[in-house]
């Protein structure tokens, strides 16, 4: 099983334009690196979010809401 690969999730975060979803997170993620449980990933790109949000460099991004997806913007620094 791979492990969650923050420097390539922060790669992916850091030079994307508007907002995603850690869906969107997941399947870069999938594509770059052809994991297995699509799953487990999933689950690892939100609580990933998440925390990225909690210390400052995501920010959610109330005006892209669709249901039960969230959606961050990467705030530059």
């Amino acid at each position: 099983m791979q492990l969650f690969d923050t420097q390539s999730a922060m790669d992916i975060i850091s030079h994307s334009t508007g907002g995603f979803s850690y869906g969107t997170l997941a399947r870069a993620l999938i594509s770059k690196d052809n994991f297995r449980d699509a799953q487990l990933l999933l689950i690892e790109c939100k609580k990933f979010c998440d925390h990225l949000e909690a210390i400052g460099l995501l920010k959610k991004c109330h005006h892209l809401l669709d249901g039960q997806d969230e959606y961050f913007e990467y705030i530059h620094h």
